[in-house]
C-alpha cells in the first residue's frame, strides 16, 4: 500500500468514528450513562455525608455499626436444618452410652420425640435470618393427601408458636442443650433406693 492510500483510510476510519460517535450523542446510549453516573454521584454524596456524621456523632455510629456487626454475626452462624439432625443424632449417642438408671428420663423422653418427628418426616424449619425455629408440622412433606396440600387444613401462622420444637441461633440449638443439662443424672434413681429400705 501505498502512503497516499493509508493517510486517506486512516481521514475515512477518523471521519468514520466521528459520524459514529456524533450519531451516539443524544442517544440511548449516552441516556443510560448519564442513568448511571447520576447513581454513582449520588452514592458517593451519600459516602461523603456518611463519613462527615460518623465523625459528628462517634456514640451513635459505633452504636449503628456495632449493631450491624451483630446482626451479621447473627446471619452468620444461623444453624442449619443439617446441623439440628446431627445434634440430634449427637445426643441420642451420649444418651445410648448411658444405663437406663442413670440416663435422665426427661432428656430421654426430648430427645426420643424429637428423633420419632424427625423420622416421621414432620420437623420443619422456619428460617428468620438471625435465628431458626423447628417445628412441628402434621404430615410429611411428601403426602398428598388433601389435607396434607391445602392451606385452609395446614397449620397456620399463628399455630406455629405451639408446635415449636427448637430455636437455633449462634450455632447451637436452644431447647435440645437445655433438655440435656444433668442427661447423666436419674432424679428417679435415688428414690427408687429410699422407697425399697
Amino acid at each position: 500500500m501505498s502512503r497516499a492510500t493509508v493517510i486517506r483510510l486512516t481521514f475515512a476510519c477518523r471521519r468514520g468514528f466521528s459520524s459514529v460517535t456524533d450519531r451516539l450523542k443524544g442517544g440511548k446510549l449516552q441516556k443510560i450513562g448519564a442513568y448511571f453516573k447520576n447513581i454513582f454521584d449520588d452514592y458517593k454524596n451519600v459516602a461523603i455525608e456518611t463519613v462527615q456524621d460518623m465523625k459528628e456523632k462517634p456514640a451513635k455510629s459505633v452504636f449503628y455499626l456495632g449493631s450491624l456487626a451483630g446482626i451479621g454475626y447473627l446471619l452468620k452462624t444461623n444453624p442449619t436444618e443439617q446441623s439440628f439432625r446431627g445434634q440430634i443424632l449427637e445426643c441420642s449417642n451420649e444418651l445410648l452410652l448411658l444405663g437406663d438408671a442413670i440416663r435422665n428420663p426427661n432428656s430421654n423422653d426430648h430427645v426420643q420425640d424429637l428423633i420419632e418427628a424427625y423420622n416421621a418426616g414432620h420437623i420443619r424449619r422456619l428460617n428468620l435470618g438471625v435465628c431458626s425455629l423447628m417445628w412441628r408440622d402434621n404430615y410429611d412433606a411428601t403426602v398428598d393427601l388433601y389435607e396434607a396440600r391445602c392451606k385452609s387444613t395446614g397449620v397456620g401462622w399463628l399455630d406455629i408458636k405451639d408446635r415449636i420444637m427448637d430455636v437455633g441461633v449462634i450455632g447451637r440449638w436452644l431447647w435440645l442443650e437445655k433438655a440435656l443439662i444433668d442427661y447423666d443424672i436419674n432424679p428417679n434413681e435415688w428414690k427408687d433406693e429410699q422407697s425399697g429400705q
